[in-house]
C-alpha cells in the first residue's frame, strides 16, 4: 500500500486504481465479491482512510507482522493510512492495531481456515 499511495501522490497512478487494486481485484480473485471489495449498499463496511499528503519514513520497528522487517526500511513515502475499519469497526489507527481482534474468516473457493 505505501508504494502505491506514493505513486498516486506522484500522479503515476490514480487513487481510484489504488482502491481497485487493493479492494475489488482481491475480492474477486478470492471469491469474496460481492460482499467485499467495494463501498456500496450490501457490501461490508471495510474502509481504509488515507492522508494523501502525509510524508513518513518506513522503519522495521513499525512493522506489525511475523517477518518484523520491511524491504522499504529508511524509504520516505507520501500518503499514509491513518485509520482502518472492518465491517464499520475501527481496527487500526495511525499504524497501530486496535486492542481487540475482530472479524471472521470468509472462505473463498478452495480456501480453508488455518
Amino acid at each position: 500500500m505505501p508504494a502505491l499511495l506514493d505513486a498516486a501522490a506522484r500522479q503515476l497512478i490514480s487513487y481510484e486504481d489504488v482502491a481497485r487494486l487493493y479492494a475489488e481485484v482481491p475480492a474477486r480473485l478470492y471469491g469474496l465479491w460481492p460482499r467485499k471489495g467495494r463501498v456500496a449498499p450490501g457490501f461490508d463496511a471495510d474502509l481504509v482512510l488515507v492522508d494523501p499528503s502525509r510524508v513518513w519514513t518506513a522503519r522495521d520497528a513499525g512493522v506489525h507482522s511475523k517477518a518484523g522487517w520491511t524491504p522499504y526500511d529508511g524509504r520516505a513515502f507520501t500518503g499514509r493510512v491513518v485509520r482502518t475499519y472492518l465491517c464499520g469497526d475501527l481496527v487500526a489507527e495511525d499504524g497501530e492495531p486496535a486492542d481487540a481482534r475482530t472479524g471472521r474468516f470468509l472462505p473463498g473457493p478452495g480456501l480453508r481456515p488455518g
